[in-house]
């Protein structure tokens, strides 16, 4: 499992990594913002060991909302209502910065599985996207037939279906050939 440890302290984030790498944890640290966003590919949770929250805001908003990363924050006590926050609606657990090991240990675990269950999601999230593409470029290609062709909507689609059957191609590909052929 690769854990990314982001922290605008140098020493924390190496701590941190130091106490993962023990437990046999692949880990990276990152400790400007802007780096961390452009390289969180390829981790599979991401601890937030901050100081400074306002600076961290943008890279855990892109986090929760862009990436399937597990996250977790380790804050002071004292920062933890401004997280609460900061990091409202954004699905980000907020440990105190002195939990013990076995705590966090178990926290980033939870973290780092919920990275399997977001990037399902987000795959099939992808892939009812595409098939409402589709369904909308059929559609499209109905309109032309109907419009240029003067065929039934229900013709139009038989028409579609029947090609796709013929041609061995999905109706997708007979809906762009249509599309071609009538609006260029």
């Amino acid at each position: 499992m690769r854990i990314l440890v982001c922290s605008d302290v140098p020493s924390a984030a190496q701590k941190i990594a130091c106490l993962l790498e023990e437990k046999g944890y692949s880990v990276g640290t990152e400790c400007d913002p802007a780096a961390a966003r452009s390289g969180c590919g390829g981790y599979d949770a991401a601890v937030l060991v901050l100081s400074e929250i306002s600076a961290w805001e943008q890279t855990a908003r892109y986090f929760s909302l862009e990436t399937s990363l597990g996250l977790l924050a380790l804050l002071r006590e004292c920062a933890r209502e401004e997280g609460e926050r900061t990091f409202a609606g954004l699905g980000i657990p907020i440990l105190p910065l002195n939990a013990g090991s076995k705590t966090f240990l178990f926290a980033l675990e939870f973290a780092a599985k919920s990275n399997e269950r977001l990037r399902s999601m987000r795959d099939e999230n992808v892939r009812l996207k595409e098939s409402i593409g589709d369904l909308k470029l059929v559609d499209r290609a109905k309109c032309a037939l109907i419009q240029y062709l003067n065929m039934t909507e229900s013709d139009a689609h038989r028409f579609i279906e029947k090609q796709a059957m013929n041609k061995r191609l999905s109706k997708r590909e007979i809906a762009l050939q249509i599309l071609s052929a009538y609006e260029s």
